[in-house]
């Protein structure tokens, strides 16, 4: 209930501000002596522009600042906050710890991450390739960031210097297969790269061959032929495949569409052979 008349309210003893009201205050200071500012060389209030606008009237604007035109301000008030400069400076940070490690071979796996069970079955798949080729003393760096697009990450590792990788995809994973490619001198593309298809991944000497006598790497050693470790690394193959498909039936089934109806096709130019009379 209010208070009787003649008898004032008793002030509500004010607390310590908090942090987050606290700035939104401070930025709301800024924006009125920005505001205040304006007015001064002679921009209209809020108010004058809505009556302007109201009116179909037009006001002389402002000269321009002794700062500089508009784009120079913006270069100057947003500066490294672009998305471009944020990208560079991501690159940067990449490109400055991949040349620490400086790896031979590079696996690059590609999946979509909706699809239930196909990032495991993929990345899997690539672990499974670096263990087989272990035994060659490569330096192996399986890439399953999701910060890049496919054809972003072997640009990428393209510009670090990295000319061996191993690509390999859902189809691939499938068939138990990969694509091995080396870059070529000075080219900057990934469609460029001389690439390998349909090279076996569950069979090291295949990955090795395709590696030593085709795509010219000096630093593959010849090793004898593993059959034992083939036929293990063929069992995981399949049984991560099971896996996935289980993971993949989970799902209900997909709507099928309904099969469009023939039209009726009526002759004009055919004579009737019997006709029907009414009444």
């Amino acid at each position: 209930t209010p208070p009787p008349r003649g008898k004032k309210m008793a002030k509500k003893k004010k607390g310590p501000v908090p942090p987050d009201e606290a700035a939104r205050r401070a930025k709301q200071r800024e924006a009125q002596a920005a505001a205040r500012k304006r007015q001064a060389e002679g921009a209209p209030t809020k108010k004058q522009r809505k009556k302007h606008k109201k009116e179909g009237t037009t006001y002389e604007k402002p000269t321009k600042s002794a700062d500089g035109s508009g784009a120079a301000w913006r270069r100057r008030e947003f500066k490294d906050k672009g998305r471009n400069d944020f990208n560079k400076q991501r690159n940067a940070r990449d490109a400055e710890a991949a040349s620490r490690r400086a790896h031979d071979v590079v696996i690059v796996p590609i999946f979509w991450r909706q699809r239930p069970g196909e990032e495991a079955a993929v990345v899997g798949e690539a672990e499974r390739i670096k263990r087989l080729l272990a035994a060659a003393k490569l330096d192996i760096w399986v890439d399953r960031t999701h910060t890049k697009s496919p054809g972003q990450k072997l640009a990428f590792w393209e510009e670090v210097g990295v000319k061996w990788r191993i690509e390999l995809g859902p189809d691939d994973v499938r068939k138990k297969k990969c694509v091995v490619s080396r870059a070529g001198e000075g080219r900057s593309s990934a469609e460029a790269a001389l690439k390998i298809r349909d090279v076996s991944s569950v069979t090291r000497g295949d990955l090795l061959r395709a590696l030593r006598d085709r795509l010219n790497c000096a630093k593959v050693p010849l090793l004898d032929v593993d059959d034992a470790l083939d036929a293990e690394h063929a069992k995981e193959a399949d049984a991560a495949l099971r896996k996935w498909r289980e993971a993949a039936g989970a799902l209900p089934a997909p709507v099928r569409p309904r099969p469009k109806q023939q039209k009726l096709k009526i002759d004009i130019d055919r004579k009737a052979t019997s006709h029907v009379v009414f009444g």
